[in-house]
């Protein structure tokens, strides 16, 4: 882990030892104990001095659940605090009382690798960055198809919510063992979590293989479950280039139809290369594209890079000149368009010089995010469709958010400050798995639907925008309304992204009545097989933690649906 990063983490965790200060009744002597301000990556959602525990081993973490559940605390896995929607602490202005945080991230970040003929097994205890994890892969030359973006994600925040990058087949590539195309999650071979056990009255540790079918709901949990360890399978590292294009028209790569004669649309990169992420600045009309192919060999236009974070135009601007945008930006909402158009003038300006042709091993390609980006909030939503569906999809969400966009403007509102991002993953399917009757994550969002076996790829659509700007949330109901009436089934149909924005009403995101109880419970439930569906798979939860132990009250929105 970079030293900027590590200095990042202390200043935002801001840990204060409370064993002499404050002494909850008979917590666990042997375990650390401390006070911690809870914010998180947007910081719409804080709280002031919650209890952290830190343990140093599987029973110091058995100790502080049990204790947990006996003193009717609530119980909260935390890491680098990367995620929008409130899976851990309420939202502001809700009652954090009685919760205590347990921190896997000082101790819990065990490594081992395991080679076998055709894959690698990694073993690795959750509380480890990614990006420490990708670079011990790296040492031993393995590595995944594709990741999230930012690298100081832990990585049982990355499975929790089933974290995926972007990517899917090139028509030419052949499939690698090891190798899978969906969510980080579905490369889990077992793991073992805390679960509640009937017969001895108690939490324990239990081992759950992938062909479990009690695996299912834990592969993505949502943070209804703390899982310590996992084993993940890994394929041959692949040599990457990454090419960021910023010269075609928004019109011309979201093109209604895949077009042979156009080279330009988004499909055709994918055809090409497989793995592409559009920006697009609002009031502008060029998106930034990144195109990554496997290219074992050095193109000779391309430059070789030796680290990640690659792009220090969008990576190095601290959280004081975020705060500093947003301020301008809500006390001057006239100024967006020139906002949008300085961000993209400073890419551009950036690529004419260089970093538009990079090469190295995957990690330096596929991690880019820093968390001294820009700290802005974002909704999030899943299209599943067929792959000759791409092109269609992202021309009606490019028309419907231009439109919405200038719609705004014409009243003099500007809801939205910041870009769309648009990639292309796999879907979480069995096939990819090496162990036989590997078992499909129940809530991936990008669990395949056994009744359109032709839907295989999943659109993954965010709108950005500064934390707490003015009519962001009644934008986002609006496009989020069109999207549930589009995305209907009957050529693709829509999941959330567990770690955004959803579920708008008006006023707020996460307070949809309609989407939260009954759309959402849907999208996990039309088509799927009654044992895995939404309510057998909040059933297993529930069994595992029958307190309510992990759940924040957002998650027991949910999964009551009330």
């Amino acid at each position: 882990m970079n030293i900027e990063n590590k200095k990042n983490r202390e200043l935002h965790k801001e840990y204060t030892d409370i064993k002499e200060k404050h002494s909850l009744i008979n917590f666990p002597e042997n375990v650390k104990l401390t006070y911690r301000r809870f914010t998180n990556w947007s910081e719409e959602i804080h709280a002031e001095n919650i209890p952290c525990s830190v343990p140093n081993s599987d029973k110091d973490v058995i100790s502080v659940v049990n204790w947990a559940w006996k003193q009717n605390y609530k119980l909260r896995v935390v890491g680098e605090s990367h995620n929008w929607s409130p899976l851990i602490i309420p939202p502001k202005g809700q009652n954090s009382n009685r919760i205590i945080l347990i921190d896997l991230t000082q101790h819990f970040t065990q490594i081992s690798i395991k080679h076998l003929p055709q894959y690698s097994i990694v073993t690795a205890q959750t509380g480890v960055l990614m990006e420490t994890l990708t670079t011990k892969m790296e040492e031993q030359e393995i590595g995944f198809t594709a990741t999230p973006a930012p690298g100081d994600l832990t990585l049982g925040g990355v499975l929790a919510i089933g974290g995926h990058g972007t990517g899917i087949k090139a028509l030419n590539e052949k499939s690698q063992s090891g190798h899978s195309y969906g969510s980080l999650s579905n490369s889990i071979l077992s793991l073992s979590a805390v679960v509640w056990d009937e017969k001895n009255a108690q939490y324990v540790i239990k081992r759950f293989k992938r062909n479990d079918p009690n695996c299912a709901p834990l592969l993505v949990h949502l943070g209804c479950s703390l899982i310590l360890n996992v084993e993940l399978q890994a394929g041959k590292n692949q040599r990457l280039r990454c090419e960021s294009i910023i010269n075609i028209p928004a019109a011309e790569l979201f093109a209604p139809v895949q077009d042979e004669k156009n080279k330009r649309t988004f499909s055709h990169f994918l055809d090409k290369s497989g793995r592409a992420e559009a920006i697009l600045f609002p009031f502008t009309i060029h998106p930034w594209l990144k195109v990554w192919s496997i290219s074992p060999d050095k193109p000779l236009s391309s430059v070789q890079v030796a680290q990640p974070y690659n792009y220090p135009f969008s990576d190095n601007i601290p959280i004081q000149l975020s705060d500093l945008i947003k301020k301008i930006t809500h006390n001057l909402p006239n100024i967006t368009p020139a906002f949008g158009a300085g961000q993209y003038f400073i890419m551009a300006s950036y690529f004419l010089t260089e970093g538009a042709d990079l090469w190295g091993w995957s990690k330096n390609l596929l991690l880019y995010v820093k968390p001294t980006t820009l700290r802005v909030t974002a909704n999030g939503y899943a299209i599943l469709t067929r792959r000759d569906n791409i092109q269609k999809v992202l021309n009606l969400f490019y028309s419907q958010w231009k439109m919405l966009i200038k719609e705004y403007e014409s009243h003099g509102k500007y809801p939205v400050n910041g870009p769309i991002e648009i990639r292309v993953s796999g879907l979480d399917t069995p096939a990819e798995v090496v162990q036989k009757d590997a078992v499909v994550p129940s809530l991936s969002a990008i669990r395949p639907r056994p009744d359109h076996p032709e839907w295989d790829v999943a659109i993954w659509l965010d709108v950005l925008t500064l934390p707490e700007t003015k009519y962001a949330a009644d934008f986002y109901n609006r496009l989020e309304q069109w999207l549930f009436q589009e995305f209907d089934g009957s050529y693709a149909s829509i999941r959330v992204e567990w770690s955004k924005g959803w579920a708008y009403s008006k006023n707020a995101a996460w307070d949809d009545e309609d989407i939260l109880t009954k759309k959402i419970p849907a999208s996990f439930t039309d088509g799927l097989p009654p044992d895995t569906n939404w309510h057998s798979t909040a059933n297993i939860l529930k069994k595992f933690d029958p307190y309510g132990l992990f759940r924040s009250p957002l998650l027991e929105r949910l999964l009551s649906g009330k």
